[in-house]
């Protein structure tokens, strides 16, 4: 017996991230990067769109006020209805875009994956919470953070494996270690200073300030002033690049001051072969396996007393671990299934 017409009709997507902030594949946000990996993976059967990206960066962004950059948010809410109104999609995937603040205005189902710290979103975003809006975990450890609301799966984040290849050898004695990611206080690169300085080692920070004033504040502050020799800041590379500072690097530091729902950076290091640094928050456990992939501690201080055991985490062990939990490939299938249970869409395109 044939499939309904409507089953063999592809599956139409709209994915929204931060609108000021750009989507390539090396970009510094968590949600840009796995939203990289489902637009260029999405497969048959599914049409991933992105609203063209004319008119939502501003010439300026880090000059932005609080109220300038709201309203350049709420402006792309509403140019995201306005193009809803004439391409009509089956799911609205949200990652990162302010567009839960307008859920009700459509009749679409809402996929909304939660990216960041429960705390790091507006009081109250959810208390009027479309039937509609779905909610979807990156972590079992997030996850906890919503005993009182529906979560609808969890969908663990990953890389593209393909895009990595593991050193044979630990880094060398003398290696630097490598902060990788965006520079702002959750994220808390000073504190990758302070460890550095503490063990006389070589920093790299690979990143850049978010489109706020508090981010560019922050850098000015914090870490502009204690660049040198030994501290020395990058802009974030294309592909080729970071690739050299990971095979470069001692190990990655991941010296956060919120609780991770996840970390990108932490697999793109297993899979270089490369161990992780971190502060224990959040589900960084989840990720890092302590003294197998790296190691973890509650405070900079007691994470020094890792760094003359670095050389004993083997890197074919980390490439092992991020093949077996990390596979980019397994995530964006995941993320399919998913799309397609939201939509009532199971029996169509199993591939």
């Amino acid at each position: 017996m044939s499939a309904p017409i409507l089953a063999l009709q592809p599956l139409r997507v709209l994915t929204l991230t931060y609108p000021l902030a750009p989507l390539s594949a090396a970009a510094c946000g968590g949600c840009e990067q796995i939203d990289y990996q489902l637009v260029s993976g999405a497969g048959p059967g599914i049409e991933l769109q992105r609203l063209p990206a004319a008119g939502w960066l501003p010439a300026h962004m880090s000059l932005l006020s609080d109220e300038e950059r709201e309203a350049r948010e709420r402006a792309a809410n509403e140019r995201a209805l306005a193009w809803l109104e004439e391409h009509p999609v089956d799911l609205i995937h949200v990652q990162g875009a302010p567009f839960f603040a307008v859920a009700d205005r459509v009749s679409t189902p809402v996929l909304f994956t939660l990216h960041l710290a429960r705390r790091l979103y507006p009081q109250g975003f959810l208390d009027c919470r479309p039937r509609h809006l779905h909610l979807q975990c990156v972590s079992e450890t997030q996850r906890r953070e919503y005993p009182d609301q529906p979560i609808c799966a969890v969908v663990p984040n990953g890389v593209d494996l393909g895009r990595f290849q593991a050193r044979q050898q630990p880094g060398q004695a003398d290696a630097p270690l490598l902060f990788l990611g965006r520079i702002c206080p959750e994220k808390a690169p000073h504190l990758a200073i302070r460890l550095a300085r503490a063990v006389k080692r070589r920093l790299h920070l690979v990143g850049e300030p978010g489109p706020f004033p508090y981010h560019v504040e922050y850098y000015r502050k914090e870490i502009a002033s204690q660049l040198d020799d030994q501290i020395r800041h990058f802009p974030p590379p294309a592909l080729g690049g970071k690739l050299a500072f990971l095979r470069q690097a001692a190990a990655v530091v991941i010296p956060s001051q919120v609780e991770e729902t996840s970390s990108l950076v932490a697999m793109e290091a297993a899979a270089s072969g490369v161990p992780a640094l971190g502060l224990s928050r959040g589900a960084l456990p989840e990720v890092v396996a302590h003294g197998h992939t790296g190691f973890l501690a509650d405070t900079w201080q007691n994470l020094a007393e890792y760094v003359s055991r670095l050389a004993s985490i083997a890197p074919q062990a980390c490439r092992a671990h991020a093949e077996a939990n990390f596979d980019g490939a397994r995530m964006v299938a995941s993320y399919r299934s998913l799309y397609r249970r939201l939509t009532g869409r199971l029996a169509a395109h199993a591939g």
